[in-house]
């Protein structure tokens, strides 16, 4: 006993065992710095790279955010735009590893014409940024911020509340077309799944290297996974205060976890769509707000469709569930117009695909029964869900 006693007194504790690990490796990497072999073998010219992350059009201007892409330092010298050397000023004109300066060079430009710019290095490196269209970038006001905000609303809030206009009709049909109505969320869950992983890995190709957008993407995602894991569990822990609002199964649980993984898709699109609108590149018509607003309305279905064989609701849940499906667009739309960046774009639409597959795989797992994706009308469902998010997609193609 006197033995035992004393093992456990001299037991150390666990964060003492990981610190000295940790001290470890990292005594390792600094030795491994000081004493760098590998510095004969990377011998002049340096690897220069510059990363220009946003491009702003103001009048008789343009702003540049600027980032070292690359592994050794850049000292911006002379500047170009359309072949023309033009003065400029420059935070730092002197930048390390994954510095970042912001860059006002004093042009004409002139609107939807091309801009092409060359930024030259001390040692005569020359690193391009071509604009396709240079167009008046808005100006961060009040009434730009209601734009965007209009914007949101019209394209998320809006729609998606349509769409839950559905649970009536959810609600008189049998268990068999339940099951069509859920495939149906599933298809058109995984149509947004196909896209918003297109989309999150074109910007992470657009970040700069150094920055690596892919694995942003990547930790986006799981962040997204395992922040809904926790929310799934935390809903089941207050079931019985939900049941106690009237409904008699964990329908409106998934409900949740639907607008959820809808909302944070909706954030991403509202990001994109405020970034193309900033860079000039989206002329938002009638035509294609009416198109989002189409292509949104079938989120609403998504979000009703496990309530269908239960007793309604209170209306409030209703709200709740439009507010966090619909509202992200709006914030989305802000950060897009007024800070994007490809790699918080990559980081968000991450998050974005990490939520949605989180609830196809939530969804798919309690489907049973006459549900089950083996039947026919729950396959014919998913099919339709896929045909009816592509149609509505062309309209904002």
């Amino acid at each position: 006993m006197a033995t035992s006693s004393a093992a456990a007194n001299t037991r150390r504790p666990l964060w003492m065992s990981l610190g000295a690990a940790a001290l470890l490796v990292l005594l390792v990497a600094l030795a491994f710095k000081v004493f760098d072999s590998t510095v004969s073998l990377r011998e002049p010219p340096p690897v220069e790279s510059l990363a220009f992350e946003r491009t702003i059009f103001k009048e008789g201007s343009i702003d540049l955010r600027l980032r070292n892409d690359g592994p050794d330092g850049v000292q911006i010298a002379q500047v170009l735009v359309n072949d023309a050397y033009w003065n400029f000023e420059v935070g730092d004109p002197g930048l390390g590893r994954l510095e970042t300066t912001t860059m006002t060079i004093g042009y004409p430009w002139e609107e939807g014409l091309p801009v092409n710019i060359a930024i030259i290095t001390s040692t005569g490196v020359t690193i391009e940024h071509e604009v396709e269209a240079a167009t008046l970038t808005p100006e961060l006001d009040r009434s730009t911020f209601v734009t965007y905000a209009l914007l949101g609303i019209y394209i998320g809030v809006i729609p998606v509340g349509f769409g839950l206009f559905a649970f009536p009709l959810l609600r008189r049909v049998s268990r068999a077309w339940l099951g069509f109505f859920l495939a149906l969320t599933l298809g058109l869950l995984a149509f947004l799944l196909v896209d918003t992983i297109a989309e999150g890995l074109e910007l992470a190709g657009e970040t700069a290297a150094a920055l690596d957008g892919v694995a942003l993407f990547a930790m986006g995602a799981l962040l997204a996974v395992a922040g809904l894991l926790w929310l799934e569990g935390w809903l089941d822990r207050r079931k019985d205060k939900v049941r106690s609002s009237a409904v008699s199964s964990g329908g409106l649980v998934l409900a949740y976890l639907i607008a959820a993984g809808i909302g944070l898709h909706n954030m991403g699109e509202g990001l994109a769509v405020g970034a193309a609108l900033a860079a000039g590149e989206v002329a938002l018509g009638t035509f294609l707000v009416l198109g989002f607003a189409l292509h949104n309305t079938t989120e609403g279905l998504a979000i009703v469709s496990p309530l269908g064989g239960e007793e309604r609701p209170a209306l409030k849940h209703f709200a709740f569930l439009g507010l966090l499906a619909g509202v992200p667009t709006i914030f989305g739309a802000w950060l897009g117009g007024f800070a994007f960046s490809p790699a918080a774009a990559a980081f968000a639409f991450g998050i974005a695909a990490g939520a949605i597959a989180q609830v196809i795989w939530t969804i798919a797992r309690s489907m049973r029964g006459e549900s089950a994706m083996t039947r026919g009308l729950p396959t014919i469902g998913f099919l339709t869900g896929l045909v009816v998010m592509y149609g509505t997609s062309l309209l904002v193609a």
